[in-house]
């Protein structure tokens, strides 16, 4: 009599845990059980009591952890977790949990267990429970429904701003969102407000919240948007955009002209660059017959003016001008100036059988004298000297054709650039 007492006592107890006054102890959360570990006869029915107490935990991302008491009394081998979406009243079931105490449960869309891969994001559900024997036959009647909503989507992160007229680089900065779950962030660009905007970063770490955007052209507008994403890889709504233009380039410089011409030099001159921070200007000379520029000087921002002395007589060449800045960003070259270089309007005609060469001699820039030379087999050959502007070759036979050069020096030697080439030919009736 006091064994069946002691077993009344017992099963009393049990019973008490099950009361919703009673708390149950804190459970682990077990591996998930699918529906291919029990059979559950569908459309059979039989009177179980309802678990009592359905819990269910919200703010979670694309999971939803469950739990509820045990059904202490009658032929309960396991439950049945059903799931509707929504608002709505469209119970599907989504998981079967083995044992009688088998009384926790985690949803997280897996398909094996009726979901489609993934819970939504900001998604309501509701769940309920019902038991079933251990022939596999379900409960008339389910436990009441539990409403649970899922993580939203991260929000946009706030203060997103554009540091403006960078070199070719636009900086971007925006602070830490407060959600916990969140992983990083992706940012967005678009040459347009209205978009497309495409990403063109994706940032580790909740607190990675700048980004230097490289590698971009002079006076540029960009737009920029930045969205948060959680730890498994859902990205949030974007912030509104914000704009940024990168630095412009120097402008051209103007005015670039021709202002003095010496023998085998040039002097040019323009207005200065109107930008504060410009730091100096390149001229650039254009030669027949050579590809691309070659730089006659560099010079410093206050320079208006340069001399290019390296060059032929009476040479056609063109000039172009570049300013460049601070941060090395370059102006477009200006408009080519087209010019012919200073010459010794070198000249030969024939007189009585003899080559009569005439020259400006350049004396008011100190050239004293000049050498004359003739062109013969695979070289010019020197053939004489003049002090002033005329030189006559008398060692010529009537039919053939002479070719001369003529060069200045100064008194110590230094020489100016040849003549250009001058031909002339001795007609045969010319009488000596």
């Amino acid at each position: 009599m006091r064994a069946h007492h002691a077993v009344a006592a017992l099963l009393a107890a049990l019973a008490c845990a099950g009361c919703a006054s009673t708390p149950l102890p804190d459970l682990h959360w077990p591996e998930r059980a699918t529906k291919s570990e029990l059979v559950v006869v569908e459309g059979s029915a039989v009177d179980l009591p309802v678990p009592r107490d359905p819990r269910a935990t919200s703010g979670e991302l694309r999971r939803v952890p469950l739990r509820w008491d045990p059904v202490l009394t009658g032929d309960v081998a396991g439950y049945r977790v059903e799931r509707a979406e929504g608002d709505t009243e469209a119970w599907a079931p989504v998981a079967t949990v083995p044992g009688r105490f088998g009384t926790t449960w985690v949803d997280g869309g897996d398909p094996r267990e009726g979901g489609d891969g993934r819970l939504g994001d900001g998604a309501r559900y509701a769940y309920r429970v019902r038991p079933f024997d251990s022939s596999g036959s379900l409960a008339r009647l389910a436990s009441e429904a539990v409403a649970v909503t899922t993580a939203p989507l991260p929000k946009a992160p706030p203060g997103l701003r554009a540091y403006n007229h960078l070199p070719r680089e636009v900086a971007i900065t925006w602070h830490p969102v407060s959600d916990p779950t969140v992983a990083g962030y992706v940012l967005l660009r678009s040459p347009s407000a209205a978009g497309p905007f495409e990403p063109i970063v994706r940032l580790d770490g909740r607190f990675a919240t700048r980004h230097l955007d490289r590698r971009l052209e002079d006076l540029r507008v960009f737009y920029y948007r930045v969205a948060a994403y959680n730890t498994v890889g859902a990205v949030g709504e974007a912030t509104p955009s914000v704009v940024a233009v990168t630095k412009a380039e120097p402008l051209p410089p103007i005015g670039l002209r021709l202002v003095e011409q010496r023998l085998g030099e040039n002097r040019l001159a323009w207005e200065p660059n109107v930008e504060v921070d410009v730091t100096g200007y390149r001229l650039l000379r254009y030669r027949a017959g050579r590809r691309g520029a070659e730089t006659v000087a560099t010079l410093p921002p206050d320079a208006t003016s340069a001399l290019d002395a390296e060059l032929a007589a009476d040479e056609a060449v063109a000039y172009a001008l570049e300013a460049f800045d601070a941060d090395g960003l370059e102006s477009d070259p200006t408009d080519r100036l087209r010019v012919v270089s200073e010459g010794y309007r070198l000249a030969a005609e024939v007189r009585d059988g003899v080559v009569h060469l005439r020259w400006d001699p350049v004396a008011d820039a100190g050239f004293t004298s000049a050498r004359v030379f003739r062109e013969g087999w695979l070289r010019l050959r020197e053939i004489g000297r003049a002090s002033g502007g005329e030189f006559l070759d008398a060692d010529v036979e009537p039919g053939e054709t002479y070719r001369y050069v003529v060069v200045l020096e100064r008194s110590d030697g230094r020489r100016a650039p040849p003549s250009t080439l001058v031909e002339v030919r001795v007609a045969k009736t010319e009488a000596r």
